[in-house]
């Protein structure tokens, strides 16, 4: 009789760099914006003297990770000589089909790791996860081209892990190529910052991200408030769209005007909503509420691309707290927001206790 299989055999382990049930990056063929950086990429793969590493940064959701995998596909896919400015490769060609299944034997993806014990993502990207990368580069590619890793992100690895990194970044082996997909590429050690060359993705423009947009949302009403919360990241855009978050604005709004005594039955609906097992949920009324929180801040000294509708609600926040408190309460909810996830804490609590801090301000204030 063959043996039983292992819970974790039968069960698909969380992906640590995919949002809920979207498309991993690895997926997509659609890309938006970012035509120079694609460029640049095709350029230094074509000139012969591809730079073995590259930070690939820029705000969440800018597509980052999509430009990461869409190079390794054309690298792979075409060869370097013959990589198209676009990096584009057929739908049906080998190479896409195994990338998306994680099975070509030059690609390999180092991210944070599933944590069998706990039953939860780990925190960070550990040292053993990159360890993985010396046994894997010592390997001669398949077909005589490059073997590809790809860091996602590189923000999440600890610094065991930055420093086992180091070691390959400092002695690179023939034709291996390390793609680093960096948020906040400032918290990366800086020796890693000098081996690398940096390739900064900005936010899309107007037009770019109508059409993005357009491609992603098939509720047209919403359209144009989507595509200004997710401030020309399209990924955002994408995610936003999945979880619902126009309407969740439009709650967390909703609220934060009956400043400054809160609407305490608005409230608790809100909060019970959060309490419901999503965890992209959670991290979507996190991302919206220090987004209103910053852009009362922001907009005071600078004009902001407009949010439909948000300006008088950013002029009653204003007026109901000062400036500096505003800064203190967007500093203070991603704290609780980061702590929240590590320790698995209530997450109906954390939804009251941001309400409970903004209103305490603005009673004080009254």
């Amino acid at each position: 009789m063959a043996p039983r299989a292992r819970a974790t055999e039968l069960e698909p382990v969380p992906e640590s760099d995919r949002i809920g049930d979207l498309p991993h990056p690895r997926e997509r063929l659609a890309f938006f914006g970012h035509a120079a950086a694609a460029q640049t990429l095709a350029a230094a793969a074509r000139s012969g003297r591809l730079h073995h590493a590259w930070i690939i940064a820029g705000p969440k959701g800018v597509g980052k990770a999509t430009l990461a995998w869409r190079f390794a596909r054309a690298l792979l896919a075409h060869g370097p000589a013959n990589c198209p400015d676009d990096l584009s490769v057929p739908s049906d060609h080998p190479v896409r089909h195994l990338i998306s299944a994680l099975a070509h034997p030059d690609v390999a993806l180092i991210r944070r790791p599933w944590d069998h014990e706990r039953k939860r993502l780990r925190t960070v990207v550990t040292v053993d996860e990159v360890r993985r990368l010396h046994g894997f580069f010592s390997q001669h590619a398949s077909a005589g081209g490059y073997r590809i890793a790809i860091v996602d992100s590189a923000d999440d690895m600890s610094p065991h892990a930055q420093n086992a990194l180091l070691k390959i970044l400092e002695e690179p082996p023939s034709r291996a190529l390390l793609l680093l997909v960096s948020h906040t590429p400032g918290i990366l050690l800086p020796t890693t910052r000098s081996r690398c060359r940096l390739l900064t993705l900005r936010p899309l423009d107007d037009e770019a991200m109508r059409k993005a947009v357009a491609a992603l949302a098939p509720d047209e009403k919403q359209r144009d408030l989507l595509a200004a919360l997710a401030e020309g990241a399209p990924g955002r855009a994408l995610e936003f769209a999945e979880t619902e978050a126009v309407g969740l604005y439009r709650e967390i709004a909703d609220v934060l005007q009956s400043l400054p005594r809160l609407n305490a039955p608005k409230l608790f609906a809100l909060a019970d909503k959060m309490a419901r097992p999503s965890a992209e949920r959670l991290q979507t009324f996190v991302a919206l509420l220090s987004q209103i929180e910053e852009r009362v801040v922001r907009g005071a000294y600078s004009a902001l691309p407009a949010v439909p509708g948000e300006e008088p609600l950013l002029r009653h926040l204003r007026s109901v707290a000062p400036l500096e408190v505003w800064s203190r309460l967007w500093e203070d909810l991603k704290l609780a927001a980061a702590e929240a996830d590590e320790l698995n804490l209530d997450k109906k609590q954390l939804v009251l206790n941001a309400f409970f801090a903004i209103e305490a301000a603005a009673m004080h204030k009254a």
